[in-house]
């Protein structure tokens, strides 16, 4: 029988073409339905139905294979045979005449024009071509290959591969367009009346267009658009952006349908045929054509580098922080582009899966069901996929029985004396397969004592890679822009409509935070961001109608979310407990670092408060909005909208008590609550829910916020002498004169209870309002992958200061027993605080770009902004790098010509860039810093106004407050059945008793920044 043929036909006709029939491997794997040698009839409307349904054939009929083709290798001489397994000529699968001579006449035509881009043309576009263009094709795979793999074929075409359902359903959802959660929309109409799953869908929508005539000021009129003409390439309907002859698209190039996975392509997209026909100098072609089973992680990656990442992740990859410098001479990125750009490749940022890291591939893991479907159409990827980490490795009560979680017998997992190996599908490398039973058996060689103190049965419902998991890509806020001055193709229709979309553009940037929350398995796994979009929007003229504006769902929540991934992160050394239980960041309370600052800064006078709108691109336009005379201002904090995380509510401590200022609009604020405090407040906190004020000797009051506008009092905080306050987790971290720093317990906010006490200073006593710890900020620093020592410690860090007090680092991951890191004094080698007041105090986290020749490195870094304030009426701002806070650094000192009175960081973005600004009050008004640059601050802008007494608070969204404290959402979910820890399952994860290793209480560290031993 002839050889099957067939990769450079002229005319680009079929590179992927015969690979189709490379399901021969696959068909002989475990099915959840009987194979048949016939595709089952696909139930759609119209010329759906007709596209999708199949021949009917009773049985595998030899006699139809086996069709004359000497004419095609007359021509395509040295093809390589497609389909080893079973003997096929190249018109079986491509069909047209093989007897012919001329390519005119063996060739099939086009009937209608055929676009070489990467629009998504419809189901039913000439069958005949596409067919034998690539046999492959969805549109025609029941013909061309459904005699052997009807079954297969039937049930990719319902696979998430085949549908991306989840992906186009949820932004719908979180943008507003829909109103109800749950999986709607897929590539093409599709319903299955065959539902064996509890969690397989009936049927699949077709998605929405964009519609003219609806409101221009609404993200959802604007969203509409962004998945019609970006969100439509990561399926197997198409071959997305690398489309045969487009230049520059390495790593992108690939096939579709079928051969998209069965047939591999270089990075480049050069032929490597021995056919005397094929290209070797167009970009599109198949390395040779062959078809394979054995699929290694590059065609993988050929997909999977987008929205979370995985497939970057897993190669220890990950997309460049906006800005970052990157190429072959710069330290810690790739040497070569890959789909488009460089990424970071560094191990001490981004080290690479385990699994990868051992030569295993994706396939040595995930089964033909997880990647080709089982029958079902699933909502999501979590119900689709049947491999868990428990399917390897057992659990703790039992090795692994070889199958997967639907029962599937893993072929390549073996059992030989008592060892579990894998044999990789790609290599048929051996590996060693440790089990968790093992592993906590103190008799068994591969007994671990430490990971037996966390692999216990209260962890139960903890995914094992939430431990595991090294790093994870976050870029909170991903910024879409629609300008309807610009036309774009929109890639269902065909055409070019209005509205240029763009969605590459991200915000904050990090690859260490953490966060977790509950999967559709009931289990706690990490948390990142998927595709959370916020909008801009331009109407045709270039005026703004959109502006930097964040989604809301039908539910009144914020549609900047984020939802549980398996992070293929996983290594060794697994992460710290404190990460989980001491963290209130890694259950969704919010960081303070990941805030998009909204407009307005509110700082205290002498006379009241002065709400500032500070323009975000030129902050020296910024100007006084509103004065509110509530008399002498010492502190301020705000309630915000949680949608926006625009002004609602204002609290000021002034020297008569609390002052609550209503500023729905900011230009016209209204005073309409006086809580009344024996003297007065010194610094105020507020939550959604709750707002604390530190009273001096009359403790900290707590008020209840149910009515924002109406503070109730609910408890008060016995407290020796209340001066600053700090909240972390379910901590209250109060500044307390010459008392030191103080630990409250506010899990029930109306019970709160003092757990903890510190000294600092060397004050003993003091009656001096002026004198004592008065500041204080709290970050926590999850810990980073080392090379060396397998992970960074990881804490929860408090910065403190006041006047007469100095500035002091504390290790505060353990409420009940703080101890000092490092105090900032002359003798350990920092001279300027000494004599100074710190007046301004914050904690946080910031990415800093390096260099374009790569000597200065990106880094992600902690810092501490501190405002000091000396005797002679001026003052400066200190950026402390605290990234290590054993070795602190002081990068920069901006001086002030007027005495700081407060600092805040604003973060505000200016696409495509993150512009990190510091608001200092003054005793002569406001004072802008940049310190995006954070070793070459600058001031962004001063302008006098009211006298400045002390606070100043920035309105903010933010990205990463999931959750109050009280368990309430504040963000929402797209998948019905995840969620975030409730109330009582937050104080039961941050009370839990876990192993911490704290500074001795009081010891001041020396300047060489030595460890404790």
């Amino acid at each position: 029988m002839t050889p099957s043929v067939r990769s450079g036909f002229p005319g680009g006709a079929a590179t992927a073409a015969l690979v189709v029939v490379c399901f021969a491997l696959a068909a002989a794997l475990p099915h959840r339905r009987a194979e048949t040698a016939e595709a089952r009839p696909h139930p759609m409307p119209g010329a759906f139905a007709a596209a999708h349904r199949a021949r009917a054939v009773d049985a595998f009929d030899a006699t139809r294979f086996g069709r004359p083709s000497e004419g095609c290798v007359s021509c395509h001489k040295g093809i390589e045979d497609m389909h080893p397994a079973y003997a096929l000529s190249c018109v079986d699968c491509h069909g047209g005449d093989g007897k012919a001579t001329t390519k005119e006449a063996a060739h099939v035509a086009a009937s209608k024009p055929v676009p070489n881009d990467e629009r998504v043309v419809p189901i039913d576009h000439d069958l005949a071509y596409r067919r034998f263009l690539n046999p492959s094709d969805l549109r025609v795979a029941a013909q061309a290959c459904g005699d052997c793999h009807g079954a297969l074929v039937d049930d990719v075409k319902k696979s998430l591969h085949g549908t991306t359902s989840g992906h186009l359903s949820d932004g719908y959802y979180e943008n507003g367009v829909v109103k109800k959660k749950g999986t709607a929309f897929g590539m093409f109409p599709i319903a299955d009346d065959d539902v064996a799953s509890p969690h397989g869908l009936r049927e699949l929508g077709a998605v929405p267009g964009f519609q003219a005539g609806l409101r221009a000021d609404e993200i959802p009129t604007h969203y509409r658009d962004v998945v019609r003409k970006n969100c439509m390439q990561c399926h197997l309907w198409s071959r997305g952006r690398a489309v045969r002859g487009r230049l520059g698209m390495d790593g992108d190039y690939r096939s579709e349908g079928c051969a998209a996975c069965h047939v591999e392509y270089s990075d480049e997209g050069f032929s490597e045929s021995a056919d005397a026909c094929a290209n070797k100098k167009e970009p599109g072609h198949p390395k040779r054509h062959v078809m394979t089973s054995k699929i290694p992680t590059e065609t993988c990656t050929r997909c999977h580098y987008g929205d979370a990442s995985i497939g970057l992740s897993f190669r220890g990859l990950a997309q460049l922080v906006p800005g970052q410098p990157a190429g072959p001479d710069v330290p810690g990125t790739t040497a070569k582009r890959l789909n488009g750009t460089f990424y970071v490749r560094d191990d001490r940022v981004t080290p690479p899966d385990v699994h990868h890291e051992k030569g295993m591939h994706c396939i040595d893991c995930h089964t033909s069901k997880d990647t080709m479907g089982d029958g079902d159409i699933f909502p999501v990827m979590d119900h689709a996929v049947e491999i868990e980490c428990e399917s390897c490795h057992g659990t703790i009560d039992a090795t692994t029985t070889g199958v997967s979680s639907k029962g599937a017998r893993l072929s390549n997992l073996v059992e030989e004396s008592g060892a579990w190996w894998l044999v990789s599908k790609v290599t048929g490398k051996r590996h060693p397969v440790k089990q968790a039973r093992h592993v906590v058996d103190p008799l068994h060689k591969d007994f671990n004592a430490k990971a037996r103190g966390a692999m216990t049965a209260e962890h139960g419902k903890l995914e094992c890679y939430a431990c595991h998991a090294s790093w994870n890509p976050n870029f909170f806020g991903f910024h879409f822009d629609r300008n309807e001055g610009f036309t774009q193709l929109d890639l269902i229709s065909g055409q070019r409509t209005p509205g240029r979309v763009n969605t590459l553009e991200k915000v904050f940037s990090t690859f260490r935070h953490f966060q977790m929350g509950m999967n559709h398995d009931g289990k706690w796994g990490p948390w990142m961001v998927g595709f959370s979009t916020f909008c801009t929007a331009h109407a045709a003229d270039g005026s703004i109608v959109v502006d930097q504006r964040m989604p809301a769902t039908a539910a009144g929540l914020s549609g900047m979310t984020m939802i549980h991934h398996q992070t293929h992160t996983v290594r060794r050394t697994s992460r710290a407990c404190a990460e989980c239980h001491r963290s209130g960041a890694a259950l969704g309370l919010g960081s303070g670092s990941f805030s998009l600052a909204r407009g307005l800064a509110i700082s205290g006078s002498s006379r009241g408060l002065s709400i500032a709108a500070v323009d975000r691109k030129t902050p020296q336009q910024s100007s006084l909005v509103a004065d509110v005379p509530v008399g002498r201002v010492r502190d301020v904090a705000l309630n915000v909208d949680v949608v926006q995380g625009e002004l609602s509510v204002a609290y000021a401590a002034t020297d008569d008590g609390v002052v609550v200022v209503e500023a729905p609009n900011p230009a016209f604020p209204k005073i309409v609550e006086r809580l009344a405090i024996p003297g007065g407040a010194r610094a105020v906190l507020a939550t959604e829910r709750w707002l604390y004020a530190a009273a001096g000797r009359e403790g900290v009051h707590v008020y209840d916020l149910k009515q924002r506008t109406r503070p109730k009092l609910a408890a008060k905080i016995p407290v020796k002498d209340a001066r600053g306050l700090a909240l972390h987790a379910l901590t209250l971290f109060v500044a307390e004169g010459a008392h030191g720093l103080t630990a409250v317990d506010v899990a029930d906010p109306r019970n709160p209870a003092v757990v903890g006490n510190l000294p600092i200073g060397r004050l003993s006593s003091t009656d001096d309002p002026e004198l004592g710890l008065s500041k204080v900020a709290v970050t926590f620093q999850f810990s980073r992958p080392d090379p060396e020592e397998g992970r960074t410690p990881a804490r929860a860090l408090a910065a403190v200061g006041g006047a007469g007090v100095g500035f002091h680092l504390i290790d505060v991951t353990e409420p009940s027993r703080m101890g000092t890191i490092l105090s900032f004094t002359a003798e350990n080698g920092f001279p300027d605080f000494v004599g100074q007041r710190v007046a301004g105090l914050a904690l946080g986290g910031k990415y800093d770009l390096g260099s374009t020749g790569g000597g200065i490195p990106s880094v992600e870094h902690d810092y501490a902004w501190v405002a000091l304030r000396g005797n002679d009426g001026r003052g400066r701002v200190l950026v402390v790098q605290v990234s290590d806070p054993y070795a602190p650094r002081v990068v920069a000192r901006t001086p002030l010509n007027a005495a700081p009175t407060g600092l805040a960081p604003m973060r505000v973005y200016n696409p495509p860039f993150l512009t990190h600004l510091l608001v200092v009050p003054t005793e002569r008004g406001l004072r802008i810093l940049d310190v995006t640059r954070s070793e070459q601050p600058t001031v962004a802008a001063t302008f006098d106004g009211p006298t400045g007494t002390g606070g100043v608070a920035v309105e903010a969204m933010a990205f990463d407050r999931l959750v109050t404290e009280d368990g309430t959402p504040l963000k929402d979910i797209a998948h019905e059945d995840a969620r975030y820890a409730d109330a009582a399952e937050m104080r039961r994860i941050l009370r839990a008793r876990i192993p911490v290793d704290v500074p001795e209480r009081g010891r001041d560290v020396p300047a060489d920044g030595g460890r404790p031993k």
